[in-house]
């Protein structure tokens, strides 16, 4: 009996050690639904493992049920309290989540458990960068590089941390450590090329032309492609450049299989039909405490925030995507809508307010000073800031919009965002809607929208600058004149250009493209 009970106990460990092969793999090849399936069968079985909690939490992050993700890892701590990998991945989730105050308790926990733990010092720094202190970031992740100066990941945030504190210098360093390390590496040089400015026969441009020809993965190649193509135009050789650019955004297009570009139109009529017969009282206008720069990403949004978070009182945020994650759910959700309108005297809606202090609270964990955000894909939310802010301030950039196609069409961006642009039509088709849901609301709001147009900010800095200093309600301050001497963290694709003096270079570029790029003509 005893030997059968113990060959039974043998026969179900290798079970589960053989399942839980199968979900390795299954979480390697991104099923997660899978993954969370198969773990919960496993851990009715055996509820005392670590490594069941952390795959069906980070599977159910990877899918977006946040809720469900910080539950289980939550059940996982309960039995497991000194557990630092579920300590890790509830910070990573509360970063996520937006709760930074609450991402850092976990982060401090385990470091208190382990001080030198390489996972929790990697993310906390990841933490310390999306609050834009930045060279706590880089203090973290140097202390992860002694204890590991072989991972990838980490190497590649170090080097983006420098690009956002505009140490490109040290940047380059870790980037050609890269180089060497793993040579197959084509993130590096993606980076690498946003801040070199290249000449005829470059060095790193002949060796990314001879990584092409033995590179087959999807994501490494357009990396490629778009390093490239920003090599040939930073020579002016726009035929070539061009030619890069269409591989590198058809190739990245790809990548987006399961997008529709129809969500994005639906997201701007819900808009519409909800704003559209909505009479907002005036507020009086007073100094703010926020202050929102939107417009078409590429259209001068960094350039005017490094202006503007030169002033004293402001801190400048960057792109905080507070409202993008929040209300690009919302605008789906019928019964959030319903309650969000009943009352449309919003001073006294109960449900209104109640949802503005629980934003107003995410931006609180930055600073006391007044908040810039430069999220340019805010434009969107115009109406709702004003519903939710009656006193922010919201600052439109404004840019030749062939420009603004040229310079998104040559631009990759981080972590899957802006799919519509890397597709020529739906490119002009967002342009065009932009344009449409800009006119309503500067109707809907007369004199409460300020544009900031990128040619005459230019092109006579000092004057546009007073008149948007002016528009905030805000004293003059001398420091606005020189955005170059402001140490906020820049991350954003202008990394490199909005740490140089404001040079007129770039206005009319499309003008080179025009036979190259046909869709430009449309716009």
């Amino acid at each position: 009996m005893k030997n059968t009970n113990l060959m039974m106990q043998k026969n179900n460990i290798e079970h589960i050690l053989n399942e839980f092969t199968k979900i390795k793999n299954l979480y390697k090849t991104k099923k997660f639904e899978k993954v969370i399936e198969k773990t919960f069968l496993l851990l009715k079985k055996d509820p005392n493992q670590v490594s069941f909690y952390n795959y069906i939490g980070l599977s159910y992050r990877q899918i977006g049920k946040l809720d469900n993700a910080e539950k289980i890892f939550q059940k996982g701590l309960v039995l497991f309290p000194n557990s630092l990998s579920i300590i890790c991945n509830l910070g990573s989730l509360y970063r996520v989540m937006l709760n930074y105050d609450k991402a850092e308790s976990f982060f401090q926990r385990g470091l208190k458990i382990k001080q030198d733990d390489f996972n929790t010092l990697c993310n906390y720094g990841n933490l310390k960068r999306d609050l834009n202190q930045n060279q706590q970031a880089i203090d973290f992740y140097i202390k992860a590089l002694e204890i590991n100066n072989h991972n990838q990941a980490l190497l590649i945030n170090l080097a983006s941390a420098y690009q956002i504190e505009g140490d490109f210098d040290s940047s380059k360093k870790i980037l050609k450590t890269i180089h060497l390390k793993f040579p197959e590496n084509t993130k590096a040089d993606f980076m690498y090329s946003s801040i070199h400015d290249y000449t005829e026969n470059d060095n790193h441009r002949n060796k990314m032309l001879d990584k092409l020809k033995l590179n087959n993965e999807p994501q490494e190649i357009n990396h490629l492609y778009f390093a490239i193509a920003k090599s040939y135009s930073d020579v002016k050789d726009y035929s070539e450049s061009a030619n890069y650019f269409i591989k590198a955004n058809r190739a990245q297009y790809k990548l987006f299989s399961n997008y529709n570009f129809k969500n994005e139109l639906f997201i701007f009529n819900e808009i519409k039909n909800r704003f559209n017969n909505l009479e907002l009282k005036k507020h009086i206008d007073k100094k703010p405490n926020l202050i929102f720069i939107v417009g078409m990403p590429r259209s001068g949004t960094t350039l005017t925030h490094q202006i503007i978070s030169s002033h004293s009182e402001v801190f400048g945020g960057g792109e905080m995507l507070i409202l993008g994650k929040i209300l690009n759910k919302k605008i789906i959700d019928n019964k959030f809508l319903d309650n969000f309108f009943k009352n449309q005297d919003f001073t006294n809606n109960i449900f209104v307010n109640n949802f503005a202090n629980e934003i107003k609270k995410m931006f609180l964990q930055f600073s006391d000073k007044i908040i810039l955000d430069k999220s340019p894909l805010n434009f969107i939310w115009i109406g709702f800031i004003k519903i939710l802010f009656p006193n922010a301030k919201i600052i439109h950039c404004k840019r030749n919009l062939r420009d603004v196609a040229l310079s998104i069409y040559k631009n990759s961006f981080e972590a899957g965002s802006l799919p519509w642009s890397y597709n020529d039509e739906n490119l002009v088709a967002f342009i065009e809607a932009y344009k449409d849901l800009m006119n309503i609301w500067h109707k809907k709001f007369p004199n409460q929208i300020y544009d900031c147009d990128y040619e005459k900010l230019v092109n006579n800095q000092v004057n546009e600058t007073r008149k948007m200093i002016e528009f905030c309600n805000l004293e003059w301050d001398e420091k606005c004149i020189d955005h170059t001497k402001n140490n906020t963290s820049i991350k954003t694709v202008s990394i490199y250009q909005a740490r140089k003096s404001i040079y007129k270079s770039s206005i009319k570029l499309s003008d080179n493209y025009l036979k190259y790029l046909s869709f430009l003509n449309k716009l």
